[in-house]
């Protein structure tokens, strides 16, 4: 994808749940999810930060040009992991996603907080140590 000739600095944390919250994102899915998901922000020209998750929802950090709507980004990345996880993987698994999601903005400087955060998600569910803006989706 062609760069703008415009400073930007926007990064974006998403987050959105399985359908119903049913606990679909297994260890095998994941294995899958992940870097699928990786693979396709590359394709689409969006820089991932971090990806990670649990059984019923994830999350993605990313950066993106100021040309690249909030919408699409979301509708893209939930489309085509459904679709390959259901269609393509060969996995004898099904993965479907909510209707919305959550997104907010970060500063640089929260990046590496986020990332951590992202990274570590069983942890943080399993204790209850949970970042409520963060954590926020679109029910």
């Amino acid at each position: 994808m062609k760069r703008c000739s415009a400073f930007s600095q926007l990064i974006y944390h998403f987050v959105w749940a399985t359908k119903n919250r049913e606990p679909l994102i297994t260890a095998e899915v994941e294995a899958r999810l992940w870097p699928y998901i990786g693979a396709k922000c590359k394709e689409l020209g969006y820089v991932l930060l971090a990806v990670g998750g649990i059984e019923d929802h994830m999350h993605v950090l990313i950066e993106l040009l100021p040309t690249m709507l909030v919408a699409d980004v979301a509708k893209n990345l939930k489309g085509a992991s459904s679709h390959y996880i259901n269609k393509e993987s060969g996995l004898p698994a099904t993965l479907y996603w909510q209707d919305g999601y959550g997104v907010i903005t970060l500063r640089k400087a929260e990046v590496p907080k986020v990332v951590r955060y992202i990274q570590r998600q069983k942890e943080h569910h399993r204790s209850g140590k949970l970042s409520d803006i963060l954590e926020q989706v679109e029910e």
